[in-house]
């Protein structure tokens, strides 16, 4: 199924349909059927979702019908015809589709499958689920749990065999024409060409013409049901009533658009204002566009405001008056104080009678004194020798009108907004991290400094497996077999250092030294622990690390004995 123009949601779920029967192509493992399952559970969200938008969009309706019924019920009763004629398809795939094809294919009943006693096993994750003024069903099904999720026997027998795939596509077809019908009985014309749901011809009457992956030709209901297995008949059914609700949505909307199409637009003059920002640092101006919606831009007006007030026929003092340019005024004036500021003015336009007509406005904006945010990601320090992740913003500025400059070190951007990685110069005990924000005007404001003190990473704790020390088995270290690193409660996970070299001591009648280069045990000091005897001590010590910019650190030694 497609449509003329699809939605980006359209393309998504007809991309998760490409990829979810692609891989019903191949004779797939457990984990891929399960990843149908998470499919499926994206399909269900989504159509949680546009279900709300749908309902939102009743509501708006109905508003405006008992606002303006005379000029609204016309379009409101065929919304509502529509809302009960998607009810009825939605239910009928819900109730009489999905519900029977899963109770079949698993072998249950309706009582096993919603009565089940362990939760944690369940197929279904909700029951009925009713709106007085909506009642449809939506099955959520947890297809991880289905036993039979990977047979298609009993499915394609209850789809093909017993044709409810037929009576299925009839009444998307029956549905389809119902829609383009209603609609275009409402005054839209060709509607044809916005509506998906296709089964067996295109938006031109041309055939549709399905093949399997050896050319031959297949019906809609084969390609969509035949040898298909539970999990991926479920997924489609659920891509099936996404579409219904993207044409039912689609529908009302146009609908809804009717509403007043042949008015005279003039009538409905009001006064608006559109501010470029409701919060602005001290030093900025305040600026807005002051108009009336859809007049006559060649036609001139006065705008006069007040501040300090919300009402301007209680406003004091005189008020500022500015002539129109092009239909509207541009409002700008310095924020010289801190807090919340309001204003009231009136539009003043000459009717064609000679008389005044005015239209009232009011608004308010918050001016803030200059700051920034700095936020260091681990820690309020910055560390020698790694890149310190910080993320930098101001309120009232994006973070492409940001400007950052660092003191004491260097920084790169991240690939996150508002992400920046400093890097402290060699021997740096203090980081500076300046922000300006650009205005748009291009001048740059101050924003502030934060500060950052700079430490040496620490030393890492080197271990020989989990031993650190003490009594132990000479074959346990020699299964082990070298000496590590480990950066203990750091949060720089990234950072590790290397093991370059140790010396390897013992005592036997004589004492024996062993420069072990890299962390591997050399031949040598593998020989020295195999040839111990019970009680002889063994030292670690001189154990230098390297960082992942070359610096070499003596880290201390591991002392054991010979168990």
């Amino acid at each position: 199924m497609a449509a003329a123009k699809e939605t980006p949601r359209q393309k998504m779920i007809g991309m998760m349909y490409l990829v979810l029967t692609a891989l019903l192509a191949l004779n797939v493992s457990a984990d891929i059927l399960d990843a149908f399952a998470i499919v499926n559970d994206g399909l269900e969200k989504t159509n949680a979702s546009v279900e709300s938008k749908i309902e939102d969009y009743y509501n708006i309706f109905e508003q405006q019908y008992n606002k303006e019924p005379e000029k609204s019920r016309v379009y409101w009763d065929k919304a509502n015809d529509i809302r009960v004629k998607t009810n009825e398809i939605i239910n009928y795939i819900e109730k009489e589709i999905k519900l029977p094809l899963v109770l079949e294919t698993e072998n249950i009943t309706e009582e096993e499958l919603f009565n089940i006693s362990d939760t944690k096993k369940s197929l279904i994750r909700n029951i009925e689920k009713t709106n007085p003024k909506n009642p449809r069903v939506f099955y959520e099904f947890d297809l991880k749990n289905i036993g039979a999720k990977d047979k298609y026997d009993a499915a394609t027998n209850f789809m093909i065999n017993n044709g409810n795939a037929t009576i299925l596509k009839n009444k998307i077809q029956e549905y389809r024409a119902f829609i383009i019908s209603t609609v275009e009985n409402a005054g839209l014309s060709n509607y044809n060409k916005y509506v998906g749901l296709l089964t067996d011809v295109d938006h031109n009457g041309n055939p549709i013409v399905y093949t399997d992956n050896d050319g031959q030709q297949l019906s809609w209901e084969n390609k969509n049901f035949e040898h298909i297995i539970l999990t991926a008949e479920i997924a489609i059914l659920n891509k099936i009533v996404g579409e219904i609700q993207t044409t039912e949505f689609d529908a009302i909307t146009a609908l809804y658009k009717q509403i007043g199409s042949s008015d005279f637009k003039f009538e409905s003059v009001q006064a608006r204002v559109i501010q470029k920002s409701d919060f602005i640092i001290k030093g900025q101006n305040y600026e807005a566009e002051i108009f009336i919606a859809a007049a006559d831009t060649s036609k001139a007006f006065d705008v006069k405001y007040i501040m300090g007030t919300d009402d301007y026929n209680k406003g004091k003092g005189e008020p500022v008056t500015l002539n129109s340019k092009e239909g509207k005024v541009m409002l700008s004036f310095p924020a010289t104080t801190v807090g919340v500021h309001k204003y009231a003015g009136r539009i003043e336009i000459p009717r064609p009678d000679g008389t005044m007509a005015f239209y009232d406005f009011n608004e308010q904006f918050q001016v803030a004194p200059p700051s920034v945010t700095v936020a260091p990601i681990n820690m309020m320090v910055m560390y020698e020798e790694l890149q310190n992740p910080i993320s930098v913003s101001s309120p009232g500025f994006s973070n492409d009108d940001i400007v950052v400059n660092v003191e004491g070190g260097k920084f790169t951007k991240g690939n996150a907004s508002g992400e920046y990685f400093v890097e402290v110069n060699k021997g740096a005990k203090l980081v500076k991290v300046h922000v300006s924000a650009k205005e748009s005007n291009g001048k740059l404001v101050d924003m502030g400094y934060q500060e950052f003190r700079v430490k040496k990473v620490p030393d890492p704790v080197v271990k020989i497996g989990d031993i650190t020390g003490g009594k132990v088995d000479k074959e346990v270290l020699l299964s082990i077999g070298k000496v590590m690193a480990v950066m203990k409660d750091f949060d720089f996970k990234d950072f590790n250092y290397t093991i370059d070299s140790y010396t390897v001591s013992t005592y036997r009648g004589t004492f024996i030294d062993k420069i072990n280069k890299g962390p591997k045990f050399s031949n040598e000091v593998i020989e020295l622990i195999s040839n111990a005897q019970t009680g002889q001590r063994i030292q670690f010590q001189d154990i230098c690390v390297k960082s992942p910019k070359g610096e070499i650190r003596n880290v201390g030694s591991i002392n054991v004995q010979i168990k």
